[in-house]
């Protein structure tokens, strides 16, 4: 949270000084943000797309970065996207997947959705997880656990510092390197909860009625909070049923009321999701995208 806001602060600061040299710009955070962050982050280079899905991973940070976004017509020297290996890593590599509790991330490979190339994951699966766990504050369990959240700074270990160097100027060992690197990884035990860093207000829901009466009774230390060890012997399921929500089952931007999802339709969408193949081969014979790609508002003002 500290990072949201101090990212909201900063990115508030340069719109208001672009704005005062003559050209519009517009602030976009966590809490009010008018463009997507993922597709501009794999636009400038900042990362690339991760088996996480609809996140981005960076070469230096993994996953433990959050984005605010400046938006402006001012000229800019503008960046590119990156390749450090990133999609053959994630593609061999299915540890965040194993160890989510929710089973929310995909095993198998990249889809084709609402137009863009992703691993997709079940969206309400993890939400639902994450809002309801009473075992613990939240989950974030799939940046914990992933291979490249380590710290390679000069403080941090060596391993994770050669690791590091190695995958990103090494490009030509990348396919072999990523395979032990997976493999150490689970063999030092990174990802298991380290005690030492425990946060101090990782709390459990109680079930006790007395919380109604005794706030002190509602949380306690977290003696049963979901705390597992990984698991690399766990069993890759062969079939996954996942749910997608394309774009064509979404509500309006505006709508403040409750929309109950379909899970049975998004099951059938993500049974029915265009492979990448399938979506170059369409594209190459000119065919239409798939009305799933569609928004439901502009379909019905089409309409």
């Amino acid at each position: 949270m500290r990072s949201y806001l101090r990212g909201a602060e900063v990115v508030g600061v340069m719109a208001a000084m672009i704005r005062a040299m003559g050209y519009p710009a517009r602030a976009h955070s966590s809490l009010d943000s008018h463009v997507l962050h993922v597709p501009l982050v794999l636009n400038s280079g900042l990362g690339e797309q991760s088996r996480i899905g609809e996140s981005a991973l960076n070469p230096f940070l993994g996953i433990r970065f959050k984005t605010t976004v400046l938006t402006t017509d001012m000229p800019l020297t503008t960046d590119k996207p990156i390749d450090v290996g990133l999609q053959t890593f994630c593609g061999s590599c299915l540890k965040c997947a194993r160890e989510c509790p929710s089973q929310a991330i995909p095993y198998g490979d990249k889809v084709m959705f609402n137009g863009y190339e992703t691993w997709k994951p079940d969206t309400e699966r993890c939400t639902s997880y994450r809002a309801t766990n009473l075992k613990g504050s939240s989950c974030g369990r799939c940046i914990h656990i992933c291979p490249l959240t380590k710290d390679i700074t000069l403080d941090g270990p060596l391993l994770h510092q050669l690791g590091s160097w190695l995958g990103v100027h090494a490009m030509w060992l990348k396919p072999v390197l990523a395979l032990i690197a997976i493999w150490l990884d689970d063999v030092l035990g990174h990802g298991n909860p380290i005690n030492t860093k425990k946060w101090w207000l990782d709390l459990e829901v109680m079930g006790d009625k007395t919380f109604k009466y005794d706030a002190r009774n509602y949380t306690v230390a977290a003696k049963d909070a979901n705390r597992p060890n990984i698991n690399p012997k766990k069993k890759i399921p062969k079939q996954q049923k996942m749910a997608y929500y394309p774009a064509s089952t979404l509500p309006t931007p505006d709508l403040l009321a409750a929309f109950p999802l379909d899970r049975k339709q998004g099951l059938k969408h993500a049974a029915e999701a265009e492979t990448v193949e399938e979506a170059l081969a369409r594209r190459a014979r000119g065919g239409e995208k798939p009305s799933t790609y569609i928004p439901s508002y502009e379909s019905e003002k089409s309409a």
